[in-house]
């Protein structure tokens, strides 16, 4: 269905090309006579042809013209001579009458009878051969104008004597008022084809078009409009493919697709004012012919110029393109420094010429517009350059920050910046994929500790159940008994293990809905601080703590807010030295609250703190206390879930706990 569909657009655009310079040229005549019926005024005021000064001005012409030819050229006429006298009291004179053999639609006769020379246009007859017969052959006209005896008698309304007394025609003709007397004529309804006929169906043709003007000169641009789409749209279509078609022609380049078209429009113009003939058939046939010519270079123009835009490739198919891609692959091939000093020192010399001409040469302005213009161009392509370097400065910068979903448009780009966008987004999309690929990790780590943890769990309430029961029985003896405390001791540890299993896989996902809430921190540290009281004591461990007397809050969820701080706590009942000092400090600041707590380490510290951190990490090789390895990673995965940061400080034996919040500035 499509294929046919841009079949019916090539068959349109061709129905649109016949169409369009039929409207074209009524949309120019409806204008041209429009313009000229408004403006020329030798056209208006009047009914018909005969009655505009138009006609008036050509008729005194030829009048004049043929006065003067008659004169001057008598060898070009028929010679016949005429007995009849001009003057009747000098019998003795001969007359000579001189006719004119080509054929028009003015008529004259001219007599001088000083000279003794009677010159006429009309057609020699046995009515014609004498002088009164010439007169009354021209007297049968509607149309006439007459001198004789120093008087004008026309029919031509602005002919009179009046009215043409001081033109140059007029007065270039009477010289002597007594010895000349013309006699013209125009025949009635114009038989011959001559500049009388063409005047008054060329005047006939543009009253009729300019009283239809009104409603041509819209419908005709709206057609052409129509015929512009029709044709712009289907240039380059074809039945066979979707894509714009181009033909061998198309690949020309530019600059001489534009001459040879205007090399065809020349010719065009040519065959229409070149033509010199009174033939009218053969004017016609000629001015048909160029102005086909001149339409079928601008069509063969039109074709490939669209087709070349469809495409995006019209500065491509141009020579200067090629000229300036060539050097420009030259220096692409160099090191970026040469490419550099190439660049800078060609601106130089052309700025150098260009400061030089404008003070050495007349063309002053010329100069200092090119060199303004170089000016503009070199800043616009910096600031391009600058602009492409940006958006891959801002794509580093998201990449760093952890975002890896970005996107440059490497077709803006050239050169070194355009590899160096493709680098970019290379590395982007690889951090993306390996991102993608630990967040699947950690997604089927999390699972699966969750699901081994509830496969556990059954088994271990078994046990714990069961040893619950046998410690309501009576043991046999004391060893039994002592059997079944370690069994108790190490269901429950491993009971504590896969509680703590699930917690961190849960805290470090996300997993978890938090509950924000004003917190008052003083009254938290207190409880945690009386609950491990005993366990200090046991081992001890002297807590010294520094808080302000001013209740202190922040924004957290109490019950995890619990865990991260009973962590802390249970971390240094388990791994601080005997015998030592805990300090724990609440310190608030303007816009925070940083809660911080100091011990001197058991064992020797020998990982690093971010080693620590990590999940069955413990600070002692020994691995016989009871911890999991996980109360600290469970405090900074839920410490950084509620908007805190978790921090923690090794120098030496010094283990050092920094946790920081944003103070609640509500009321």
């Amino acid at each position: 269905m499509k294929q046919k569909k841009l079949c019916w657009a090539r068959i349109s655009k061709n129905i649109a090309y016949f169409i369009a310079p039929i409207f074209g040229i009524i949309l120019i005549a409806s204008i041209v006579c429009l313009s000229i019926m408004d403006s020329d005024i030798r056209l208006k005021d009047a009914n018909n042809y005969y009655e505009t000064k138009l006609f008036s001005d050509q008729y005194l012409n030829s009048i004049y013209r043929n006065y003067y030819n008659s004169l001057n050229y008598l060898e070009s006429y028929l010679k016949v001579d005429d007995f009849s006298s001009v003057q009747p009291e000098e019998d003795d004179d001969e007359n000579t009458i001189y006719y004119d053999i080509e054929n028009n639609n003015f008529k004259y006769l001219i007599i001088d009878a000083q000279e003794k020379i009677i010159v006429t246009n009309v057609n020699h007859t046995m009515r014609t051969d004498t002088i009164e017969g010439i007169k009354q052959e021209i007297a049968k006209n509607a149309i006439y104008w007459n001198y004789e005896n120093g008087k004008v008698q026309t029919s031509i309304q602005n002919l009179k004597l009046e009215d043409i007394r001081y033109t140059y025609q007029y007065e270039n003709i009477i010289l002597d008022q007594n010895n000349i007397q013309i006699y013209t004529a125009l025949l009635d309804n114009i038989p011959y084809s001559d500049s009388y006929s063409i005047s008054n169906v060329g005047y006939n043709f543009t009253i009729q078009i300019s009283n239809m003007a009104p409603a041509l000169i819209p419908i005709s641009i709206i057609i052409l409009i129509l015929c512009v789409i029709v044709i712009i749209r289907g240039i380059g279509r074809t039945a066979k493919q979707e894509e714009i078609y181009l033909n061998w022609f198309d690949k020309w380049k530019l600059e001489i697709v534009i001459w040879i078209g205007l090399l065809i429009i020349g010719i065009g113009i040519a065959c229409c004012i070149t033509i010199e003939t009174g033939i009218r058939t053969l004017i016609i046939t000629g001015f048909t012919i160029g102005i086909i010519i001149m339409y079928l270079g601008a069509v063969l123009m039109l074709e490939t110029i669209v087709k070349r835009i469809k495409t995006h490739t019209v500065w491509k198919s141009t020579i200067i393109y090629s000229i300036l891609h060539g050097i420009k692959l030259l220096i692409d091939n160099r090191k970026t420094s040469t490419k550099l000093i190439l660049y800078y020192w060609s601106f130089c010399l052309l700025g150098f010429i260009l400061t030089t001409s404008m003070v050495n040469s007349n063309g002053t302005w010329i100069s200092l517009l090119l060199l303004l213009t170089q000016g503009t161009l070199c800043f616009w392509y910096l600031f391009k350059k600058q602009k492409q370097f940006a958006n891959i400065q801002n794509a580093l910068k998201n990449i760093y920050e952890g975002n890896t979903n970005i996107t440059l448009n490497k077709n803006e780009m050239e050169g070194v910046l355009k590899q160096l966008a493709i680098y970019v987004e290379d590395i982007a999309g690889g951090l993306s994929n390996a991102v993608s690929e630990s967040l699947k990790s950690e997604r089927l780590k999390t699972e699966l500790i969750t699901n081994v943890s509830h496969d556990i769990k059954t088994p271990l309430t078994s046990i714990i159940n069961y040893v619950d029961l046998l410690k309501k029985e009576q043991m046999p003896n004391e060893k039994a008994t002592e059997y079944l405390m370690i069994l108790e001791n190490k269901s429950q540890r491993l009971k504590k293990l896969t509680e703590d299993l699930v917690e961190a896989s849960k805290a470090s996902s996300g997993n978890i809905k938090l509950k924000m809430e004003k917190i008052n921190v003083l009254e938290l540290v207190k409880q945690i601080s009386g609950e491990f009281e005993d366990k200090f004591h046991s081992r001890g461990l002297e807590e010294i703590i520094n808080m302000p007397e001013e209740p202190i809050f922040i924004k957290a969820d109490g019950r995890y807010m619990y865990r991260v701080l009973e962590n802390i706590y249970s971390n240094a009942a388990k791994y601080a030295m005997e015998n030592t000092r805990i300090y724990l400090d609440i310190i608030p600041n303007q816009t925070s609250v940083v809660i911080q707590m100091k011990n001197i380490s058991q064992e020797k510290l020998n990982i690093s703190a971010d080693e620590l951190m990590q999940r069955f990490v413990r600070g002692e090789e020994s691995r016989n206390t009871e911890g999991s390895g996980l109360g600290l990673s469970i405090a900074s995965s839920l410490t950084q879930l509620q908007g805190g940061k978790f921090h923690i400080y090794l120098d030496g034996d010094l283990f050092k706990i920094t946790l920081g919040f944003e103070k609640y500035q509500g009321e």
